[in-house]
């Protein structure tokens, strides 16, 4: 009778391993219930510059680490509100404490992400950021920037009447670098006369300072914005609704509730499957310390409903310019 119980455990891992292996190489899909069960004894943990709640980055890191709780059956845990450089604490405590994925929700934790990794080797940890990785145990999964940089230009470019166009993003982190040079590009190739500025606020989370700068560079005749800096963010973009004749791309989430007669669309990004995909990679064994990259092909990006902000026209033009976008006939390379 004793055999019994290690026969059915020994099957049961048999399966778990076939289902691992047999995983697509390309896109990193969800497990299935079974799988979930086998790997209840997974524990992730996730620091964020930000609030659970704050309606943008860090509450997509949350609701991702929620996703891997469903779909693993993991144990996680959630630390926001930590200033970038000031992850080192809880990255560390986390590790000692034996959770298995480490996630570093920010691109301003990438030193703090690489003392840590190099203290525990046999923990995964995972930047949420364009970063090259160790080639170990430190990784990092990110959004093809360069799409969403691109087609916010031209949007930006379709819509303004000043000719003048502006970026306001929370950091001047690599990777937001790569979107305000790709949303230059995006103007450029739409309009050539257009005078385009960026904006980085150094802030994620001070909404008064996102007003600010919003109100500067209206009172500059800027009229046509992409935001995207969280809660410093959100300031902006009720400055800019402020005021008529002005046009916003919005980011993360779909914004149009927040100034519905201002705000073209935003950019979708959907956080909790790329932080899903960290799990997903580490479950896989396919977890390598390098970077890896999701954007419109893979459903991680998208565009919210236009809601009349464009004519029929504009509307064609530019979803002619997506598909380009996403086939790669449009390079969006940095």
């Amino acid at each position: 009778m004793r055999l019994q119980p290690f026969v059915l455990n020994f099957v049961l891992a048999i399966a778990s391993f076939s289902l691992i292996v047999g995983c697509s190489k390309s896109a990193p899909t969800p497990p299935d219930t079974a799988s979930a069960t086998a790997q209840s004894n997974l524990k992730v943990a996730l620091v964020a510059s930000g609030a659970q709640d704050d309606g943008s980055w860090s509450q997509g890191g949350y609701e991702g680490l929620q996703l891997i709780k469903q779909q693993f059956n993991a144990s996680v845990e959630f630390k926001g509100t930590v200033s970038d450089g000031q992850a080192e604490v809880p990255l560390r405590e986390y590790a000692k404490a034996g959770y298995d994925l480490v996630i570093a929700h920010s691109g301003g934790y990438i030193e703090n992400a690489e003392k840590v990794a190099n203290e525990f080797p046999r923990t995964k940890f995972a930047l949420v950021t364009t970063y090259a990785g160790n080639n170990r145990n430190l990784g990092a999964v990110a959004f093809r920037s360069g799409e969403a940089g691109y087609l916010a230009g031209v949007l930006a470019a379709m819509k303004t009447q000043t000719n003048k166009v502006a970026y306001i993003v929370g950091a001047d982190y690599p990777v937001y670098q790569e979107e305000a040079a790709l949303f230059r590009r995006g103007v450029a190739a739409t309009k050539p006369n257009v005078e385009v500025t960026t904006e980085f606020l150094q802030t994620w989370t001070d909404g008064k300072k996102g007003r600010t700068v919003a109100l500067n560079l209206i009172d500059q005749g800027y009229d046509s914005f992409a935001i995207n800096a969280d809660e410093a963010g959100i300031g902006a973009l009720k400055a800019v609704a402020e005021h008529e004749d002005t046009h916003i791309v919005g980011w993360t989430k779909d914004q149009y509730d927040l100034a519905p007669d201002h705000v073209l669309t935003s950019v979708l990004q959907d956080m909790p499957k790329l932080i899903l995909n960290a799990a997903d990679l580490m479950q896989q064994g396919k977890w390598e310390g390098k970077l890896y990259k999701f954007g419109l092909k893979e459903g991680i990006y998208d565009i919210a409903p236009f809601r009349g902000s464009l004519t029929s026209d504009e509307e064609a033009q530019f979803m002619a310019i997506k598909e380009k976008v996403m086939t790669g006939e449009i390079d969006v390379a940095p």
